[in-house]
């Protein structure tokens, strides 16, 4: 879920420059997809999930900020990613 709303992050990013709406190809959709991932991430997938078959051994009250901090950390690696590669194509033109 992390690495999906990090993901999604950056695809928002791409976006943005065109606004919110999807129509006008604006960040609103992979923005969606980013919160949805992030609420997977710290509620986890529920009763049809592997935690769930595994009886819930990774349930632990740290499990939230740790999920929390990596779709921030993941977000963070794609947009600066995106940021530079960006960077670079500018200078070369």
């Amino acid at each position: 879920g992390a690495a999906a709303a990090g993901t999604m992050a950056g695809a928002a990013a791409v976006h943005a420059p065109n606004g919110f709406f999807a129509m006008g190809g604006g960040y609103e959709y992979p923005a969606f997809l980013g919160f949805v991932a992030a609420g997977l991430a710290v509620t986890g997938a529920g009763r049809y999930s592997l935690d769930h078959a595994l009886g819930h051994v990774l349930d632990r009250h740290w499990m939230v900020p740790a999920a929390l901090a990596g779709a921030g950390a993941a977000a963070l690696a794609v947009v600066g990613s995106r940021n530079r590669r960006v960077g670079d194509s500018a200078e070369e033109e």
